[in-house]
């Protein structure tokens, strides 16, 4: 299997149709602020068929807790996926929402209503989540985990959503700093990528021209099975990588 790499910037600056000739990948947040559906079909038409599109849940939508708010949102989320034909959904949950029973119900109850059928559900949890119950919850539920592949390992599955973060004095991402990324995806079907840096046309290049390379040499990521107890869940849910950083 030879992973199909879709790669984005942070956001759109310029034309929409500027930005599709050096990327493939755009999020779009369906909240208040979000286009007109007419022009989100206007959008869906003046790209690629390639060119993928990941639609964010709004604030209300991913506090998870019932409300009108919540309803509103969630009904924009699903129009923009539809008038998109978005291949993903992204909910970023906040610190408020935490690994105790409520949420995970709510969370439960609210993939439900997502559609799923052409669009995977990705999640982002911010907070107290760790990254191997973050990964289990993943699994259980069937929706893909969102990682910043720069500095964690990325859970196993045929779909990977990764984040690369300008943080700290993180400002780009060299060619080793992206192979390892590329080795962390490994061989799947879709790698979706996020680049939050102000240099990202030339981290996607780069990235790009790795994963060709990757494909010529049949180098794929390693899937390390954890041994012991604790380690033991982390089977099959976790694809782990080196995680020495630059």
């Amino acid at each position: 299997m030879s992973t199909r790499f879709h790669i984005g910037a942070k956001e759109l600056k310029g034309s929409l149709t500027a930005y599709a000739k050096r990327f493939d990948l755009l999020e779009v947040r369906a909240d208040a602020k979000a286009p007109t559906i007419p022009a989100l079909r206007r959008w869906r038409k003046s790209v690629p068929p390639h060119f993928d599109f990941s639609v964010i849940g709004g604030a209300h939508l991913s506090l998870l807790k019932p409300s009108e708010a919540l309803e509103a949102e969630l009904d924009a989320a699903v129009r923009a996926i539809a008038a998109l034909q978005a291949r993903c959904f992204l909910l970023q949950t906040p610190v408020d929402v935490t690994p105790s029973a409520l949420s995970r119900d709510r969370m439960a109850r609210l993939l439900d209503r997502l559609p799923r059928d052409a669009t995977h559900v990705v999640w982002e949890p911010r907070g107290v989540w760790e990254l191997e119950d973050a990964a289990a919850a993943a699994k259980k539920w069937g929706i893909v985990l969102g990682v910043d592949a720069a500095r964690d390992d990325v859970p196993d599955g045929p779909t990977a959503y990764a984040r690369l973060r300008s943080l700290g004095e993180t400002r780009s991402f060299g060619p080793s700093a992206l192979s390892r990324v590329v080795d962390r995806i490994g061989d799947r079907r879709d790698a979706y990528v996020v680049i939050e840096t102000s240099s990202a046309l030339a981290e996607c290049k780069e990235l790009r021209k790795l994963a060709q390379r990757g494909k010529k040499t049949g180098r794929t990521g390693m899937v390390l099975k954890p041994r012991g107890t604790k380690a033991a869940k982390l089977t099959n849910v976790l694809k782990v990588r080196d995680d020495e950083q630059e």
